[in-house]
């Protein structure tokens, strides 16, 4: 997923416990919403939130359910400047194979 990803996106982690003023730059960009972990916002070059991962149901996390990845889709769909509509099948794909297998593994244990 990552070389489709990075056609648009630049991939930036923060951890809120171990980087310095990760916490702070992670409240700055939720602007006091709050949600669970891994979440996510899309910016424009000069820092605007385009979008996020809060969906109307909440916070989408890492998306899994058929409502998150819709939703993440949508992220893409509305930000998306090199991904055409065949590469963003591809992503969705992808996003529903890791749902089957974390499914999967969960029933195992």
């Amino acid at each position: 997923m990552k070389p489709l990803i990075s056609q648009d996106y630049i991939d930036v982690k923060i951890d809120t416990e171990k980087m310095l003023h990760g916490a702070e730059v992670a409240a700055r960009l939720r602007k006091g919403r709050a949600g669970g972990i891994p979440w996510i916002v899309i910016l424009d070059t000069n820092g605007k939130e385009l979008i996020n991962s809060d969906a109307p149901a909440g916070n989408i996390g890492c998306p899994v359910t058929p409502e998150e990845i819709k939703w993440f889709m949508t992220m893409i769909e509305k930000t998306a400047r090199n991904l055409d509509q065949k590469e963003q099948g591809m992503l969705r794909s992808e996003l529903e194979k890791h749902a089957h297998w974390i499914k999967n593994r969960n029933r195992k244990q």
